[in-house]
């Protein structure tokens, strides 16, 4: 790619913008920097095997030291393959933020929200009058002799008709 910097920009928010594009745009890309991770990973095992092979005098036996030391001079190499995994990752991810950030889905999203927010009310509506007619009931039950539900009673009420002094 010999294109300036300002080229490629323009033309990825461009492949962004059409749907068609867009998945085309983070396979290649995606693709790309999983190549470069592999080949930085291959290119790593190469190097890390060299230099195990090669023993220096103080080493300790059974080459302990240049294992140790072939993979502290390969781990850049680690690093860098590691870095091209997560970018690949964040691709997918700047992908999917572009999607969520449309018109069409965020006012579908919205929509659905308020939806819900709406039967939410109308579910905790219900139940608090359930509740509350529920409460009534209990606290003033009809007896068919008493009167209607929720009528004043008093406590000689529940004990019955009595007589005084008979």
């Amino acid at each position: 790619m010999s294109m300036d910097i300002a080229t490629r920009v323009t033309t990825g928010v461009q492949a962004l913008a059409v749907p068609g594009q867009r998945e085309g745009w983070q396979a290649q890309h995606r693709g790309s920097l999983l190549t470069d991770a592999q080949t930085y990973d291959a290119l790593a095992d190469a190097i890390q095997a060299d230099l195990k092979a090669r023993r220096l005098d103080g080493d300790l036996p059974w080459g302990i030291s240049a294992a140790a030391r072939a993979r502290k001079r390969v781990k850049p190499l680690r690093d860098a393959a590691k870095a091209m995994r997560q970018a690949a990752k964040a691709i997918n991810g700047t992908v999917a933020a572009y999607e969520e950030t449309q018109p069409e889905v965020v006012l579908k999203r919205r929509e659905d929200k308020a939806l819900r927010k709406a039967q939410r009310k109308q579910q905790l509506g219900t139940a608090a009058h359930n509740s509350a007619q529920a409460t009534l009931q209990r606290l003033a039950p009809a007896d068919s002799d008493d009167g209607p539900a929720g009528a004043p009673k008093l406590l000689g009420d529940y004990f019955g008709k009595q007589q005084r002094g008979a």
